[in-house]
């Protein structure tokens, strides 16, 4: 058979080194390769070329499946940032909740720019020599665009989704009383140069505490932080502490009138759920994310070695979880002899905290004795809180940087040695395992001085930048705005079903708020609003005079024992509020209605027109009734308590 480029002899031995492949040969022929290298040597370039191509082939293939696989999981792990937003509308009071989504969507938004800016240099720098304790260049991306391909484009939205993450944390922790000036200066500090500069030591491949440093580990090991209990979750647990002693606690969380002491009725008051059903969405969508937090931080799964790694962090996940769960609302039925559903979310929560630190190197088993012990360290987290009076509405340093300690110290005492070495592609031996494996404590005091800097750091920066907006006045919003609610006072929205949003700078203190209220009443029964303007009494009070009346507001914490009556003076009562008495003649005036309910939050209007009890006593009768003589919308009387005493009226029987 003859074939172009070669003899009839050549073509014969060309087939018979092909097996018979005449589109192989014909292409070995052609090649021009054969009179020079002869038949075999020819067909030894050729097979040499194809293999070469396929490799290549495979390597494009591979580049894909991993980054489809980092990008899938970093777009998992950024509906984290849902599962943290309604964890915490769930657990904070719902006057707030508005306030608590605008700042979670906001920080992601903030953390994306400062990490692209700086962020993502200092952590990954991409200049040489670099050093172990910051990165530097690729500022802006820089390197990356300019680089050849493939460019680690997918690199970056990946750590942008867990920088965005540690930075949401401490959002919670302030929520109900923080400026949004003062979180947005924290929401730019945290990505661009607190979280950085730790994933740099414990992530980057020249970190001074990485066990991804080959050339340089400490102690031989270094620190195995592989998903975050420490880079992200001690991080922002700091945070949370930090901030929340420097804000303060919400009014009444801990003081009673006149004393500093606790009381359980007051701390369940200001702990007491506002919506289960979104603490519990919120909870299932943060463990949905775990699974791409954990288990992608391989950053492949094209090779076998790495599908066995990520199908084993995915295992180690699921069970530190569940049995935290567990854990957890046998922990709360045992104390308090209740199947508490918040307990359960908070310990899935904790036990995957928990396992992300050594979710690659430890056992299933261990998986489970790390999931079930993380409760514990969130009640210890939650009682030093209360013995400090430190206020945390969310539980994020309990939950975050309690859970991530003992997550960073339990991978120092059950880390397996075998998987280590998978993990981490080191030389077995040199003690590299957790202490109960038969390590002689050098991972462990690694993972303890992980915790020390990481704690250290962030508690430093933290506080160079709360104690400056604390003392400069821009970190607590005034007591007024408090009462309101957030919602209200500083993002001009109600969140009641049917509640008119006021976008208003009026709407600034408790006096304001309730205006508003009868005035969105009035328009809603066909009368004219108010117009009004906030002057000061004589007494130092707030008071708002406006055309038809005026109301004098006085702000108080909440006490053990209110005064009885109702609106018996101005400020009479807890956060009473009094409108005065018109001529009956008035045609605002309308009929008394009967039960007027005495204590903490009573509200009077016109004298004899309005009497609401709010608060202290039950409102029986008729209902509460407006301004206009028409009954006084629902909507408006729960804008009217809320902005009184901070808590939702008691029912009535208006509309």
């Amino acid at each position: 058979m003859a074939l172009a480029g070669c003899s009839v002899e050549q073509a014969a031995q060309v087939l018979a080194l092909t097996g018979g492949d005449t589109a192989a040969a014909g292409a070995i022929c052609s090649g021009g390769d054969v009179g020079a290298l002869g038949a075999a040597g020819a067909v030894t370039k050729w097979t040499v070329g194809q293999l070469r191509t396929a490799q290549e082939d495979l390597a494009a293939v591979q580049t894909g499946l991993d980054t489809a696989f980092v990008l899938s999981s970093a777009y998992q792990v950024f509906m984290m940032q849902l599962g943290f937003a309604l964890f915490a509308a769930g657990v904070v009071r719902p006057k707030n909740t508005v306030a608590i989504f605008l700042k979670n969507l906001f920080d992601t938004c903030i953390a994306g720019v400062a990490f692209y800016l700086l962020g993502y240099s200092f952590a990954f720098g991409a200049l040489e020599p670099t050093n172990g304790f910051i990165g530097y260049g690729d500022f802006a991306l820089s390197a990356t665009t300019s680089g050849p391909p493939p460019n680690p484009w997918h690199l970056f939205v990946w750590n942008w989704s867990f920088c965005s993450a540690a930075t949401t944390i401490l959002s919670g922790s302030i929520a109900e009383r923080g400026t949004f000036v003062g979180y947005t200066l924290y929401a730019v500090f945290m990505p661009a140069w607190v979280y950085p500069v730790v994933v740099h030591w414990l992530w980057s491949p020249n970190g001074w505490l990485s066990a991804k440093n080959a050339e340089d580990r400490i102690l031989g090991v270094g620190a195995i932080d592989y998903a975050g209990s420490g880079v992200v979750h001690l991080m922002g647990g700091m945070a949370a502490l930090v901030g929340s002693a420097f804000v303060g606690p919400r009014v009444g969380r801990f003081a009673t009138a006149g004393s500093a002491g606790t009381g359980e009725a007051s701390s369940q008051l200001y702990r007491a759920t506002a919506a289960p059903h979104l603490y519990l969405m919120g909870t299932l969508i943060l463990w949905f994310g775990w699974f791409g937090f954990n288990p992608a931080s391989r950053l492949t799964i094209s090779d076998a070695v790495s599908a066995t790694i990520v199908g084993r962090t995915a295992v180690t996940t699921t069970l530190s979880g569940c049995c935290g769960a567990l854990a957890g609302l046998g922990f709360t039925y045992w104390r308090h002899r209740v199947w508490d559903l918040l307990s359960t979310c908070i310990g899935a929560l904790a036990g995957m905290v928990a396992v992300t630190s050594g979710c690659s190197v430890i056992e299933p088993w261990a998986a489970i004795i790390c999931g079930s012990l993380a409760p514990l360290w969130y009640e210890a987290g939650e009682a030093l809180l209360e013995r400090l009076k430190i206020d945390d509405p969310v539980s994020a340093f309990p939950l975050h940087a309690c859970c991530g300690v003992w997550g960073l110290l339990f991978t120092g005492l059950l880390a397996s040695e075998n998987y280590i070495t998978q993990v981490y592609n080191i030389t077995p031996g040199h003690n590299r395992m957790g202490l109960f494996y038969g390590g002689h404590a050098q991972l462990l005091l690694c993972q303890f001085i992980a915790v020390c800097v990481i704690a250290g750091w962030s508690a430093f920066n933290m506080t160079v930048l709360f104690g400056g907006l604390h003392f400069s006045g821009l970190l607590r919003v005034g007591a007024e705005k408090e009462a309101a609610g957030m919602d209200l006072a500083s993002c001009g929205q109600y969140n009641a079903p049917g509640a008119v949003n006021i976008h208003s700078s009026k709407v600034s203190t408790k006096a304001d708020t309730v205006l508003a209220a009868i005035s969105m009443d009035r328009r809603a029964n066909g009368g004219p609003g108010m117009d009004y303007s906030l002057r000061p009494s004589a007494s130092g009070q707030l008071s708002s005079h406006h055309t038809t009346a005026s109301v004098t507001a006085a702000v108080s914490p909440l006490g053990p024992s209110p005064p009885s009556g109702v609106g018996a003076g101005p400020g009479a009562g807890v956060g009473a509020l009094q409108l005065p008495a018109r001529p009956s003649s008035s045609p605002e005036v309308g009929p008394t209605p009967t039960g007027a309910g005495a204590g903490a939050g009573a509200l009077v209007a016109n004298g004899s027109g309005v009497q609401a009890a709010m608060g202290g006593g039950a409102a029986s009768g008729p209902g509460a009734v407006g301004p206009g003589g028409a009954p006084m919308h629902a909507r408006v009387a729960a804008m009217m308590a809320e902005a009184t005493v901070g808590q939702p009226a008691l029912s009535s029987s208006a509309p």
